[in-house]
């Protein structure tokens, strides 16, 4: 008995460092559970997708082919914010998908299958080559996403992506966590250039992507390459990786106080209590069957 309990305990000890994002909202208040986010795999156990060719990598939906009950209207060139629960517990980037709904399907019936993908935001890390990694969304208890101005009107699904790579030095360590919004985006001017930066989910990564098979820890990491196509931006211009603004206790809703440049999305962060960022000091993992945590 008391060796159950032990085992227990180690259990729900790992997934305390796992999470979920099952709220959200724009300028409202904040929606109930998976209310327009469509519920996930790990929405009990917290747990991330590992094979990356796998069909979670969509929506990491639990039950696929059945949307959230609820599509939310949100103001092209406004913010929208993942609440995650409880906190972004691994070091790892950020990053934000967008899909349209093709003709014939709404936000709520559109699987997300094919090469339908765009990036709006990706970060990187700092400290590359001191042996310390520091991640914007280290501990955040919210993350939000400035959807492009230049987005055509009409509904999508916005996919949250954090990539913990506390394990990622061997292929299929890296942890992808994931969720999709539905949206029904209003006033935009339809100008995002695309063309060439559209992916699938699966079909985006490969478990030898640089940054999915990537050592945080030894020797000290002196570049980082986000897995995926690059930004796709209003001026169709490539947008390099940039850290998001720093944590702070402001709420993610308000617009950032400076974007990276002035056609990428801005991205902000609410961290827990005394979580500012993540080092890359190891950590000591857990297992389970068929997924790692």
């Amino acid at each position: 008995m008391k060796f159950s309990s032990a085992l227990a305990f180690l259990a729900a000890a790992g997934a305390q460092a796992h999470y979920t994002f099952p709220k959200g909202y724009s300028t409202g208040a904040v929606s109930g559970e998976y209310e327009h986010i469509r519920m996930t795999e790990n929405h009990y156990n917290r747990g991330p997708v590992a094979d990356v060719t796998s069909e979670s990598m969509t929506c990491y939906e639990l039950n696929p082919g059945k949307g959230a009950p609820k599509t939310l209207s949100v103001a092209a060139g406004s913010n929208y914010t993942f609440v995650v629960g409880d906190n972004i517990g691994h070091p790892g980037p950020l990053h934000f998908y967008m899909a349209k709904v093709p003709e014939g399907k709404t936000a709520a019936t559109f699987d997300g299958k094919g090469a339908v993908w765009f990036k709006i935001y990706q970060d990187g890390p700092m400290g590359l080559g001191t042996g310390q990694l520091t991640w914007p969304s280290a501990g955040a208890t919210e993350v939000s996403v400035k959807l492009p101005s230049c987005l055509e009107s009409g509904e999508y699904l916005l996919r949250v992506e954090h990539i913990g790579l506390h394990s990622a030095g061997s292929v299929g360590g890296a942890q992808l966590y994931i969720a999709c919004a539905q949206l029904n985006v209003t006033g935009g001017t339809g100008t995002i250039n695309t063309s060439g930066k559209l992916v699938s989910f699966p079909g985006a990564y490969k478990a030898t992507d640089p940054g999915l098979l990537f050592n945080l820890y030894y020797p000290a990491p002196t570049s980082y390459t986000n897995p995926g196509p690059a930004v796709a931006t209003c001026d169709g211009a490539s947008a390099p990786a940039a850290p998001a603004p720093a944590p702070s206790s402001a709420a993610p809703s308000a617009p950032a106080a400076s974007a990276p440049s002035a056609t990428v999305p801005a991205v902000s962060a609410t961290s827990a209590a005394a979580v500012g960022k993540a080092s890359s000091t190891p950590k000591k993992g857990c297992k389970r069957a068929a997924r790692k945590h």
